[in-house]
C-alpha cells in the first residue's frame, strides 16, 4: 500500500512538473510573439506636405450661390479669356491682364460711379477711368468669381514725407501653395528667384535689404518692369509694401449692396511695435481705433485655403485617416484611386495596408468652383524587425 501511495505522488509531481513546463514554454513563445508584433508594425512615414495654418481673421468669402458670381463672368465674357487654360497661374495672370487692358488709370479724377465692380467696369468699358481702389475691387470679384481665393490690401511706403497709398489684392495659388500679392494696375507683382511674393514676403525683404532681390514683373509673361519715372509708377516700387493692412471683408461682392467693413488687420511684430506708419504726413486713421485688429500672429494672416491636415490611427493592418481643412466653397475631400482618377471621399477614410509594398495615398480638397487644392499625402509603411 505504501508503495502505491509513493507511486502515485510520484505521478502527481511529474504531472505538475510537465504542466508547469508547458505552460512555461508557451508563454515563452507568446511573449516571443508579443515582442515580435511590437517590432513589426505599420508606422506613418513623415513626408514633406503644405504646411497648414487655421483661419481665425478672414472668416467671410465670396457666396459661389450669388447670381452676382455668374451675372459677372457672363456679361464680361470672363470664361473666353481663360478658355483652354487649365493651369491655375496662368488662369489668374490672363485675368489680371484682362482687368488692366479694359481699365485706364487716372489717380487725380477717376470717374465718378457708385464703386462697384459692375459699375466700375461699364464706365471703364464706356471710357471711364480710375484709381488703384477701383482696380483692386474689381480684381477681388474676378478673382473670386472663379474660385480663387482673393483678399484686399492697402499698402505704403509709410515715411512722414512718402506717406502714399496703394490698394492691390492678394491671391491664394495652390500651384504654389503661398498667398501672392498682384497688382492689377499695373498688372504686376512681385518675384524672388523667380518666386511669386506675398505682401509680408515683399515687406520682410524691404526692411532686410531694401530689396535688393526682388524685381517687378508685368503681364501674363512676366517681363521684368523697367522703370521710368516719367510715368510716375512709384507704386511699382517694392517699397511700396514698407506697410501692409488687410480688410477682413473678404465677400464684398457678393454681399453688396451692404456697406464694407473699415477693420483692417495689421501685422504686430517689432517693425510694427518700434515704427509708426505715416499716411499723407500723419500716422494711419487706424491707430488707436476699434478698427485696426493687430496680431502678433503671422499664421493667422498667411492662413493656408484648401491645405489638408490629417491624423492617421492604426489598427492592425487598418489605418483610419481623418481629413480637415479651411476651404471657402467646399464641395468634397478627393482621394486619387489606384487607376490614377480623383474621386470624391468622406473626411474620414478607411484604408486596407499593404505589409509588401510602401503604402502611399493622395488626398486634396476641390471647392464648388471646380478649383481643386494642393496635394497632401499620407505614407504607411511596415517595418519588419528581427532579434
Amino acid at each position: 500500500m505504501n508503495i502505491n501511495i509513493k507511486t502515485n505522488r510520484m505521478r502527481r509531481r511529474l504531472f505538475l512538473l510537465v504542466t508547469a513546463s508547458v505552460l512555461l514554454i508557451l508563454n515563452l513563445v507568446a511573449t516571443s510573439r508579443t515582442s515580435a508584433e511590437e517590432r513589426s508594425r505599420f508606422v506613418v512615414v513623415p513626408v514633406e506636405n503644405p504646411r497648414y495654418c487655421g483661419n481665425e481673421l478672414f472668416r467671410a468669402f465670396e457666396n459661389y450661390y450669388s447670381p452676382r458670381i455668374r451675372e459677372l463672368r457672363s456679361r464680361y465674357r470672363l470664361d473666353d479669356v481663360v478658355a483652354g487654360e487649365s493651369d491655375e497661374w496662368k488662369c489668374i495672370l490672363l485675368l489680371r491682364h484682362w482687368i488692366k487692358s479694359n481699365i485706364a488709370i487716372d489717380n487725380d479724377d477717376p470717374t465718378q460711379t457708385r464703386g462697384d465692380t459692375f459699375a466700375i467696369l461699364d464706365a471703364a468699358l464706356m471710357g471711364g477711368k480710375f484709381h488703384c481702389t477701383h482696380f483692386s475691387i474689381v480684381q477681388h470679384a474676378v478673382l473670386n468669381s472663379f474660385g480663387y481665393v482673393t483678399r484686399r490690401l492697402g499698402c505704403g511706403p509709410g515715411l512722414k514725407d512718402d506717406g502714399g497709398h496703394h490698394g492691390v489684392n492678394e491671391v491664394w495659388v495652390n500651384k504654389f501653395s503661398k498667398w501672392v500679392l498682384i497688382d492689377a494696375k499695373y498688372d504686376a507683382h512681385f518675384e524672388k528667384n523667380a518666386v511669386p511674393l506675398s505682401a509680408l514676403e515683399i515687406r520682410d525683404e524691404l526692411w532686410r535689404d531694401g530689396a535688393k532681390a526682388v524685381i517687378c514683373v508685368v503681364g501674363p509673361d512676366r517681363r521684368p518692369m523697367k522703370p521710368d519715372p516719367k510715368t510716375g509708377k512709384s507704386e511699382t516700387r517694392p517699397d511700396t509694401y514698407r506697410w501692409c493692412s488687410w480688410e477682413t471683408d473678404t465677400n464684398r461682392f457678393t454681399t453688396f449692396p451692404a456697406r464694407a467693413t473699415s477693420t483692417l488687420i495689421m501685422f504686430e511684430d517689432d517693425i510694427f511695435r518700434n515704427n509708426t506708419w505715416y499716411r499723407d504726413g500723419k500716422p494711419h486713421w487706424a491707430y488707436n481705433k476699434p478698427y485696426l485688429i493687430a496680431t502678433t500672429r503671422r499664421d493667422w494672416i498667411e492662413w493656408t485655403p484648401n491645405i489638408i491636415t490629417s491624423k492617421v490611427t492604426i489598427n492592425g493592418d487598418k489605418a483610419s485617416v481623418f481629413l480637415s481643412s479651411c476651404t471657402p466653397n467646399f464641395l468634397s475631400f478627393q482621394r486619387m484611386g489606384n487607376d490614377g482618377t480623383w474621386r470624391d471621399c468622406d473626411e474620414k477614410v478607411e484604408l486596407s495596408l499593404n505589409r509588401r509594398d510602401r503604402n502611399r495615398f493622395r488626398f486634396r480638397t476641390i471647392n464648388l468652383f471646380g478649383v481643386d487644392g494642393p496635394e497632401h499625402h499620407v505614407d504607411i509603411a511596415y517595418q519588419s524587425r528581427k532579434n
